[in-house]
């Protein structure tokens, strides 16, 4: 929900800047397979988890692994674009909490934030059955780059400072590319 918040800011501001829409089909990416790829095996795996499929640490590891490579060699490939800078850096910093801890996201102890007729995800959560998250304990590592920030009502999540740092390069880079270059006119 926060990263669909950003985008409609960032398109927002961009078109307050005066630029179009019709600008970011002029951005030229170099390899889009790879961040397609990235968010496949995000998404493959948050699926398998969500219904209990038994995934052994060394292929979450493996996927985990091939997901920030992908990511960051896409990010790597246009880094011509502005601000991608900055979402290599909360990328960056996802993926070595996640790398560090054995594959899971170190997370705020959420059980008091969540009511008994909450989303599916967060009941999984609680009861430890979302591989890809651990709640915080005494063995979790560098625990303040996990999801470790509140964002209150309506959202009711947490975000990590990766993930701020993430949104704020969206943001910057999709409102910079929407409001375009403009070349100033050379006085007659």
């Amino acid at each position: 929900m926060l990263l669909v918040i950003t985008l409609a800011a960032a398109v927002i501001l961009g078109l307050i800047r005066g630029g179009k829409l019709t600008n970011l089909v002029k951005v030229k990416l170099i390899h889009p397979w790879l961040i397609f790829l990235s968010v496949l095996f995000n998404a493959l795996l948050m699926f398998l988890s969500m219904y209990e499929v038994a995934l052994r640490r060394p292929i979450v590891m493996m996927a985990l692994l091939a997901q920030y490579l992908l990511l960051l060699l896409f990010i790597w490939c246009n880094r011509h674009l502005h601000f991608t800078w900055i979402i290599a850096l909360g990328s960056f910093l996802n993926g070595l909490v996640i790398l560090l801890n054995g594959g899971t996201m170190p997370l705020a102890d959420i059980s008091s934030y969540i009511a008994a007729d909450a989303e599916l995800a967060n009941q999984f959560l609680i009861s430890g059955n979302l591989p890809l998250y651990h709640i915080i304990h005494e063995n979790t590592l560098l625990w303040f780059l996990g999801d470790v920030i509140r964002i209150p009502h309506p959202f009711s999540s947490f975000i990590s400072i990766g993930d701020i740092i993430l949104y704020v390069g969206v943001f910057l880079l999709l409102q910079h590319l929407i409001a375009g270059t403009q070349k100033k006119k050379q006085p007659a």
